[in-house]
């Protein structure tokens, strides 16, 4: 079977084109401004496959699922949660039934792997009555959470750490608690994502500046780039001699350092910890400077593993397993609907 898996950003389409789980063909459209073009040209490169499958950031309680009607509803009232990921997610479905209306089109959803996450930590500290109206933490990048732990036994932690960034602590290849929450926007510091804030905050600055500039700070303005001016670690890596870089760079890595802290006690122990993502799979200083303050857990990495960026980065003397894993979600969605 072949098989079209479109994976939609604000501004980027990537495609692979699969032969069941192997891939034939992968590329990116980053500036994308028509999406109907952009999706046009990217079928006169692949036009021959069998099924499409469509990332999709918030399922909310969704399965990975063929995509009708009725799943194109919840799509949209879950947007309003995501906005940034789910409109154009949405829109290109849309295209796509347009230009090939007999192709059938399936969703994978980065909030279905958090699903096993327990109540208790799915919860917010606000009145009952919004639990039941679905105010909860969801959980995201899912499918690349899932990918890493395949293999993998007793208790992880995962560290997703891109433009985005989620850690997740997982038991047995089930997510029981993660970073994210009811959006995106939720946990570590990110390239323009402020993370975890106080509520009292968002409040304030509702007041001084009202809601739609409130909602454009803390997702685009903030994060890395609020604090240095660069939301591209690529940037930061290489500015790290000027106090403000340096100082973001300090935070960013507490921040992680602090979830991972979290999710030790949230799992009794650690027996692996990866790192994933562009940052999490080619930063060996991160790397470095983040397990240099895990020390009291018996992680010991090994130099010259970490600066090659091997599979294993610890040393033999570890009591922590620590890795990197390059992500593959597009071959995780592949592998979920297959199934």
């Amino acid at each position: 079977m072949k098989i079209l898996v479109l994976n939609v950003g604000s501004s980027t389409i990537k495609y692979s084109l699969f032969n069941d789980r192997k891939c034939l063909e992968r590329g990116l459209d980053d500036r994308v401004r028509d999406y109907e073009k952009s999706l046009k040209n990217i079928l006169k490169k692949v036009n021959n496959f069998d099924i499409i499958i469509h990332r999709v950031v918030h399922g909310g309680e969704l399965n990975n699922c063929l995509i009708d009607d009725k799943v194109l509803k919840k799509i949209k009232k879950y947007s309003e949660y995501a906005p940034l990921h789910n409109i154009p997610e949405l829109k290109i479905i849309k295209i796509c039934k347009k230009l090939l209306p007999k192709m059938k089109q399936f969703a994978v959803f980065d909030t279905r792997f958090h699903r096993t996450i327990s109540e208790k930590s799915k919860i917010y500290g606000l009145p009952y009555e919004y639990y039941k109206k679905g105010i909860k933490r969801y959980g995201f990048h899912g499918t690349s959470h899932k990918y890493i732990s395949i293999g993998l036994k007793g208790k992880t932690i995962s560290c997703h750490l891109g433009s985005g960034c989620s850690i997740t602590a997982i038991k047995d290849g089930k997510s029981v608690d993660t970073s994210m929450g009811f959006t995106p926007l939720e946990g570590v510091l990110m390239g323009t994502r402020c993370g975890d804030i106080d509520a009292g905050v968002v409040i304030y600055l509702i007041k001084k500046i009202g809601v739609n500039k409130v909602d454009d700070l803390l997702n685009n303005k903030s994060g890395l780039k609020g604090l240095c001016g660069y939301s591209d670690f690529r940037d930061v890596s290489k500015k790290l001699n000027e106090k403000r870089v340096k100082k973001a760079f300090d935070v960013f890595v507490y921040k992680i350092i602090k979830y991972i802290g979290a999710y030790v006690a949230v799992l009794n122990g650690v027996d692996n910890i990866v790192f994933t993502g562009a940052i999490g799979e080619n930063s060996s200083l991160l790397r470095k400077e983040v397990c240099k303050n895990l020390d009291y857990l018996g992680v010991r990495i090994d130099n010259k593993k970490n600066l090659k960026s091997e599979k294993i980065i610890s040393s033999k003397s570890s009591e922590v397993m620590v890795m990197v894993i390059k992500t593959d979600e597009e071959l995780m969605m592949v592998n979920e609907i297959l199934k």
